[in-house]
């Protein structure tokens, strides 16, 4: 009894110490957290869905991954309620939408998703944002591509709009009229691999266009919607990987009117990189996305390292110029860095790495003087890398919560010399996730 007592006054005292505010009932210590409003009151509806023998089911990909999602989705100002459930533990699929009606939630209809496993949801936007759909995927056994239905609500009753397959999607407003566009890829045609866009109007869904991919290809890498250049041209960006090649390129589509366009297929610079490690970006922020492009670090090409350096060209592409170079990057992606190279130090300048307890070294070096650094990155993970990034003659880069950054200038000669202020402007700790 005396050490439960005394393991109590110490948990008061942390609490008072931290400025807590102790409970008052002590049976609420107990308490679970309670379901919100909208839950209790579906709640009745979901029991007898389950009386039924369904299971809940819940997305196993996406940014809506809950049993049960709330959202507004005809725009009258009263969230409906989207709720997933199967036959048993391996049935069939079934999404639930309840509305709300004189006080309480009713059903407004079901889907059923011809899968073995719900993929995702998502919404895609109308009328910039008003109305929004219920785009599903079915994940399909023994095949590349998926099960794709997209749903809305009409006359108060969930409607089937599209039920198609497809190898991946995107959402994006293509054309800038405040609605989205559904763009599917399709590459479980072995002869052909291509790309449609549908479009949502009066209550349908309508297919516009489609254009080919690149023809090679075996699956999708990555999806980014953004800008194509200044002209504010929407585009989508699919970095696809290739069957047996560990390289991938760039699909870049637009909506050119009402037709699909393959930008990547005429323009004059190919998109293709021989490695998988980096993804289409807005690399500079000004909201126009460039593709990667990758150069072999002088020194680079014959040796037989651990791993190939590479220095990134990134460019832009338009629908009618040439691509633009508008970057180039030594990127770090393990260590979370990049460094923006200079235009002088191309096919002069190459790196060397040095490892030791605690610390990375990345050594930019003169490929003709290897012994006179122009520029060394030190990464410390050490327990005293702060102390250790703060030494004199280094320049402070920045951290993360678990590394230190600094710079140490070289006495390099004057063509290739950079300054702590350049440095520092050119340095950037990446981060979004690296994919």
């Amino acid at each position: 009894m005396k050490v439960i007592k005394t393991c109590f006054m110490l948990v008061l005292c942390t609490i008072l110490l931290t400025g807590c505010s102790l409970i008052a009932g002590g049976d609420d210590l107990l308490q679970v957290p309670k379901p919100s409003e909208q839950f209790t009151m579906l709640q009745d509806q979901l029991e007898k869905i389950l009386s039924e023998g369904k299971t809940y089911v819940t997305p196993q990909s996406g940014s809506y991954r809950n049993t049960v999602t709330f959202e507004d989705i005809d725009g009258d100002g009263e969230d409906e309620a989207i709720a997933f459930f199967r036959d048993g533990t391996g049935g069939r699929i079934y999404a639930y939408a309840f509305a709300m009606k004189d006080g309480e939630y009713q059903q407004i209809g079901r889907v059923e998703g011809p899968g073995s496993a719900l993929g995702s949801m998502s919404f895609m936007e109308a009328d910039g944002g008003k109305e929004k759909l219920l785009v599903l995927t079915w994940t399909l056994s023994g095949d590349v591509k998926q099960g794709l239905t997209v749903c809305g609500v009409q006359n108060q009753e969930l409607q089937e709009l599209l039920d198609t397959t497809c190898t991946d999607y995107s959402l994006s407003d293509m054309d800038k009229d405040d609605t989205q566009e559904l763009l599917t890829l399709s590459y479980e045609n072995v002869e052909r691999k291509t790309a449609q866009v549908y479009d949502y109007e009066d209550g349908k869904i309508t297919l516009l266009s489609q254009a080919d991919a690149t023809q090679d290809i075996q699956n999708v890498a990555n999806i980014t919607e953004g800008q194509l250049d200044d002209t504010g041209t929407q585009a989508v960006f699919v970095d696809n990987k290739f069957e047996n090649d560990n390289g991938m390129q760039t699909d870049i589509y637009v909506l050119d009117g009402t037709t699909l366009r393959n930008v990547a297929l005429s323009s004059n610079t190919s998109t293709y990189r021989s490695t998988a490690l980096y993804y289409c970006e807005d690399i500079d922020g000004d909201g126009a996305i460039e593709v990667p492009q990758l150069q072999v670090l002088p020194g680079y090409e014959d040796k037989e390292a651990a791993e190939t350096l590479w220095m990134v060209d990134w460019y832009r592409y338009s629908t009618g110029d040439k691509a633009k170079l508008v970057h180039t990057t030594y990127d770090s992606p393990t260590e979370g860095w990049l460094l923006e190279f200079p235009e002088g130090w191309r096919g002069n300048v190459t790196v060397s790495l040095v490892s030791s307890a605690g610390s990375n070294q990345t050594v930019f070096v003169e490929d003709r003087r290897p012994e006179d650094p122009i520029l060394t990155i030190y990464v410390f993970t050490g327990d005293d890398r702060e102390e250790a990034a703060a030494v004199d003659g280094l320049i402070d880069l920045g951290s993360t919560s678990d590394m230190c950054f600094a710079a140490k200038l070289g006495n390099s000669n004057r063509d290739y010399r950079i300054t702590g202020k350049q440095v520092r402007r050119a340095f950037t700790v990446i981060t979004n996730e690296w994919k």
